[in-house]
């Protein structure tokens, strides 16, 4: 997680310059992003991304980005009634493209719409079976000796991505005599994620809403 921060930072001050050069034509950002689950509270993330794009005129515009996104823990089922496995935090790289419209170009506030699409390369994670014994529904008769086989099962968690997609509302707001712009916007995102421990294989799609700002230079 550092390392990434670190290394956006250095991107963005090696871009700076490059960007003062070429033509308004085009933009090159970075944004931050947070966003809540419709379904589950532990399928929160946040993340943060670089961007680039072209701009056909002053109301389209497409590009694309490398977005960095990291995921709560979650539950997951272990294939025994009221029994959990619980996943370590994952994340993912992500490169999308992007299309774009500004509705009033010509203001100081622009309002704008975006859709992109991306794929999304997750990492491994580990099972936490410090609390796989989550029973649901608190039965008196449970016994955490019955599942302690469950112990020296392989601890990884395999997570897939998949072709994700997301809709944002927001406005710009122009600063400077550079063109420069900050942004914030709301959006909403699918991303399906395929968990994969001890031969089962749990399919779920994150649906959340959040909230993004970024900064175009």
């Amino acid at each position: 997680m550092k390392r990434f921060v670190i290394v956006l930072a250095a991107s963005l001050c090696w871009l700076s310059p490059l960007y003062a050069q070429v033509s308004r034509k085009y933009d090159v950002g970075a944004a931050a992003a947070y966003s809540l689950s419709i379904k589950r509270a532990t399928a929160n993330n946040y993340g943060f991304e670089l961007y680039g794009g072209y701009k056909l005129n002053d109301y389209f515009s497409f590009g694309g980005g490398l977005n960095f996104v990291n995921y709560q823990s979650r539950l997951l089922p272990s294939g025994i009634e009221n029994v959990f496995v619980t996943t370590g935090m994952y994340h993912a790289f992500r490169p999308y493209v992007y299309g774009r419209y500004d509705f009033l170009p010509h203001k100081k506030w622009t309002p704008y719409a975006q859709v992109r699409m991306g794929y999304a390369f997750f990492s491994n994670s580990q099972l936490s079976y410090g609390v796989m014994y989550s029973y649901a529904l608190f039965d008196e008769s449970y016994n955490p000796a019955d599942f302690e086989y469950l112990r020296d099962l392989d601890h990884t968690l395999g997570v897939k991505g998949g072709v994700y997609g997301s809709i944002e509302l927001g406005a710009s707001r122009h600063i400077g005599k550079n063109g420069g712009k900050i942004s914030i916007g709301l959006f909403m995102e699918l991303q399906p994620v395929r968990f994969e421990y001890n031969n089962h294989s749990e399919r779920k799609t994150n649906i959340t809403v959040g909230l993004k700002t970024g900064y175009t230079f």
